[in-house]
C-alpha cells in the first residue's frame, strides 16, 4: 500500500489531523528502515523503538503500525504494546494545610477571583483550560458537562457550599 492510500484509509476512519500526521510519520519511519513488511522486521522495528524512545512514544508508534497492518489486511501481525509503569503516587500535590492557608491568604488579600478559581479547581477537579469555559448558568445549575477528545463527556458537579458562596460573590460583582 502506498503512503497516499494509507492516508485515505486514515481519513475514512475519522481520526484527527494530528493523529493522521503522527500515524503517517510512524509508518514512514518504519519504511525508512525496512522496504517490506514481515513479522520479523516488525519485531526488529519494535525493539528499535524500545531502545530509542520512552514507552508512551513506543506505544503510539505501535498503534500507528497496527493501524497500517489493518489497512493492508495483515491485522493478525499486530504488535503488542509495551507496559507503561505508572507512579503509584502524585508528587505535585499540596497538603490540606497548605491548601487551607493558600485559600485564606487569597481571601484575606481580597483576591476573590483567584480564591474561587482555586476552590473551584480543588472541589471539582477541572483543569484551568476547562475552568475558563464554566458559565454562571453552570454554577446555578450545579454541574457542567465537559467535552474532551473522542466526543467523551465528563460531568463535574459543583458542591452546594461552593455554589452558594460563588453565586453570592458573582451577584456582588454584578456578573
Amino acid at each position: 500500500m502506498r503512503e497516499d492510500d494509507f492516508e485515505v484509509y486514515l481519513r475514512n476512519t475519522n481520526l484527527s489531523e494530528n493523529t493522521i500526521a503522527s500515524y503517517k510519520f510512524a509508518v514512514k519511519q518504519y519504511f525508512g528502515q525496512f522496504d517490506t513488511v514481515t513479522q520479523k522486521k516488525l519485531r526488529d522495528h519494535k525493539m528499535w523503538l524500545i531502545e530509542s524512545y520512552k514507552p508512551k512514544t513506543v506505544n503510539l508508534r505501535i498503534r500507528a503500525i497496527n493501524c497500517y497492518l489493518d489497512s493492508i489486511g495483515k491485522g493478525e501481525w499486530k504488535l503488542q504494546f509495551v507496559k507503561v509503569q505508572q507512579k503509584a503516587f502524585l508528587e505535585n500535590v499540596i497538603s490540606e494545610a497548605d491548601y487551607e492557608y493558600f485559600k485564606s491568604c487569597l481571601k484575606r488579600d481580597g483576591e476573590l477571583f483567584w480564591y474561587f478559581a482555586v476552590r473551584f479547581m480543588a472541589a471539582t477537579g477541572v483543569r484551568v483550560s476547562e475552568l475558563v469555559g464554566v458559565l454562571v448558568a453552570d454554577v446555578r445549575l450545579g454541574y457542567k458537562d465537559i467535552h474532551s477528545k473522542g466526543d467523551k463527556v465528563r460531568r463535574i458537579y459543583i458542591p452546594k457550599t461552593l455554589r452558594t458562596e460563588l453565586l453570592s460573590w458573582l451577584e456582588e460583582e454584578k456578573r
